[in-house]
């Protein structure tokens, strides 16, 4: 199963705001775009962020729909791009999360993302070695 993983380097938030934090996250890997208007992605986004903290075992499209008064298939949509990036799950209807935390989550997405960089550095080696490229 691929993945694709963005992410923008932007300016910290100012200390204090757990909202404008979990913002910065989601800027982070490329969500609030021009066509996201209404900031979507993001109010999604906060609501799994925060429901991962208790025992929950995900939220469905429909209760985020109701909650944030948007369409099922405007919130399905950012969903995919959530799971696209690994950044969220699906089990059973319920989206969470892929990890308790968001720092585990993003740990996770560093180590799948160290994963595929090593098959790239391994192949890279070959080529290089092929073609006569040495590199110091």
């Amino acid at each position: 199963m691929s993945k694709q993983v963005v992410i923008r380097k932007i300016r910290l938030p100012a200390q204090g705001n757990i909202d404008d934090d979990i913002d910065f996250i989601c800027r982070s890997f490329g969500y609030f775009s021009e066509r996201d208007k209404q900031e979507s992605a993001g109010k999604i986004f906060r609501i799994l962020v925060k429901d991962a903290c208790g025992e929950s075992e995900g939220i469905t499209s429909d209760e985020l729909a109701n909650e944030l008064s948007l369409s099922r298939g405007a919130i399905v949509y950012h969903l995919n791009s959530f799971i696209d990036c690994g950044l969220i799950i699906k089990e059973r209807n319920r989206y969470r999360l892929r990890s308790p935390s968001l720092q585990r989550s993003l740990e996770e997405i560093k180590e799948d993302m160290d994963r595929v960089m090593k098959k790239m550095f391994k192949i890279a080696m070959e080529i290089d070695k092929n073609l006569g490229n040495y590199y110091r």
